[in-house]
């Protein structure tokens, strides 16, 4: 196995073992962290793609995307 497959084996197996000793609370607070991180690189995605998009436009953009089809 090459070095850097080896260290990704590593991350993997560190990453599965603090999921397994989270509480549960912290399991449950996972959620909304995730998806406030997701919410954020899509604000700066839409920044980058849409220079001079206002705050309002940027949570509007974001709200349909999350909760329209």
């Amino acid at each position: 196995m090459n070095e850097i497959a080896e260290l990704a084996k590593a991350i993997s197996a560190d990453k599965i073992e603090r999921a397994k000793a989270a509480s549960t609370e912290e399991k449950l607070l996972d959620g909304p962290r995730l998806f406030s991180q997701a919410c954020e690189a899509m604000r700066a995605g839409l920044r980058v793609l849409r220079p001079g998009i206002g705050d309002d436009e940027i949570e509007a953009a974001i709200w349909k995307r999350n909760y329209t089809r």
